[in-house]
């Protein structure tokens, strides 16, 4: 700025008169668990059309609770994201405002959906399965997976990549499947296999897709509009819908204390034109609209929702404990096991020893009915905002049976005969 012009600015301060800045206002403020590339380019279509600046914020799960919990932090206008745990704690604290006449949800959609229907509005879908690298598992000599019993099999040891409860409302949403669909011991031990042939942990779910995408990893869970993105890029990207996948929606909540409410509606009204639709369904964002039920009719799965409600915090700290903090433990446990496997004696004493082991590095600290008592769910009440003492030491303990399991697991594996 010249000297003359900051002089000029100067005088006009001084004499009050009014000063247009070249930055216009924020008319939507909005929050999202989703990556910045698809939905920046969403945003952008509705910021033109409307001739006004919308600010995105971009948060995981746990992140965005925090932030529209705390008053210091800035006024969201509307929520958007897959994840029904997050718009359920919205709902339970009375976050949300009612949305009338914009929640209609197709009845095909709707055992999928939310139970409250007046505060969320699902304006798309998505389903999961398997993202992986062609050109990598041809050079690990390793199957195209296409179950989660794919990525527990020995030869995956190293190769896979997912994300965690905590961190992923998707992820979230895939671990109970699997718990839902094969039952909780089974699930379980589903589970820490699976997370004993992973190579790390993503913090963010689009992570998983980027490493495969790269060639860092062969093979990972990921929601289908992220495999699409990627396959549009790269020809040796391969994707599999998981048998019987869990619907997710991608839902949309106003908030109760937004401050451009009629902006947001006018977004929502947006997401639900013939014009929206086609947006979400383009490359970049690549949902599945609402008039196109092919893909919900696909499968015979419905999560049970309030089982997923009341176990929600639970389950988000046990995976951690379990497996987030166990990772270089659990992976060297079963490489050992695979290892034990394939050269050990045959004899009955053997496989006696490595059925132990096996049981030992595939079992939780706690049984389903512990994880849905009303007593554990006050303990991890406030998991999403502040860890209580109790909590913390509930997980301490966790963290260590299952530490002192791999242990007796690998001490096991040592007690076998070879030839």
């Amino acid at each position: 700025m010249t000297q003359k012009k900051l002089l000029a600015l100067l005088l006009m301060l001084c004499l009050g008169w009014p000063i247009t800045s070249q930055a216009k206002d924020n008319c939507l403020v909005i929050l999202t668990s989703f990556s910045e590339l698809p939905f920046k380019g969403l945003v952008d279509k509705f910021s033109t059309r409307e001739q006004c600046e919308v600010r995105v914020i971009y948060r995981r799960t746990l992140p965005a609770i925090r932030l529209l919990t705390d008053g210091n932090q800035p006024k969201v206008d509307l929520v958007v994201s897959s994840s029904p745990t997050l718009f359920q704690t919205l709902h339970q604290q009375k976050l949300l405002a009612p949305l009338g006449k914009l929640s209609n949800v197709p009845s095909w959609l709707a055992p999928h959906s939310l139970p409250a229907s007046d505060y969320v509005l699902p304006v798309a879908y998505s389903g999961i399965g398997l993202m992986f690298n062609r050109d990598y598992l041809d050079k690990h000599k390793l199957p195209q997976p296409r179950s989660w019993q794919d990525l527990a099999q020995p030869g995956f040891n190293g190769h896979v990549m997912m994300s965690s409860p905590s961190h992923s409302g998707t992820t979230h949403m895939m671990v109970e499947n699997i718990l839902q669909s094969e039952g909780w011991d089974k699930g379980w031990a589903l589970l820490m296999r699976i997370g004993g042939n992973l190579a790390s942990l993503s913090a963010r779910s689009f992570g998983v897709s980027d490493a495969i995408s790269r060639g860092l990893v062969g093979a990972g869970p990921v929601i289908d509009n992220y495999a699409s993105a990627a396959q549009r890029h790269f020809e040796y990207v391969g994707f599999s819908y998981l048998p019987d996948t869990v619907i997710l929606p991608t839902y949309c909540g106003l908030t109760a204390k937004a401050a451009h409410a009629d902006k947001a509606r006018q977004f929502l009204n947006f997401l639900l034109s013939d014009e929206g639709q086609a947006i979400l369904t383009e490359p970049e964002f690549a949902k599945t609209p609402l008039n196109d039920d092919k893909l919900a009719h696909s499968t015979d799965f419905v999560i049970e929702k309030q089982q997923l409600f009341l176990r929600n915090n639970v389950i988000k700290a046990l995976f951690e404990q379990a497996i987030s903090q166990q990772l270089p433990k659990l992976r060297y446990t079963w490489l050992a096991i695979i290892k034990a496997q394939g050269a050990m004696k045959n004899t009955p004493k053997n496989h006696q020893v490595l059925s132990q082991a096996i049981a030992l590095a595939s079992r939780v600290p706690i049984s389903e009915a512990e994880a849905m008592s009303p007593d554990l769910q006050e303990v991890f009440a406030d998991y999403e905002q502040q860890p209580s003492a109790q909590m913390e030491r509930t997980m301490q303990d966790w963290r260590m049976q299952v530490a002192q399991q791999l242990e007796q697991a690998m001490a096991l594996v040592r007690t076998l005969e070879y030839p």
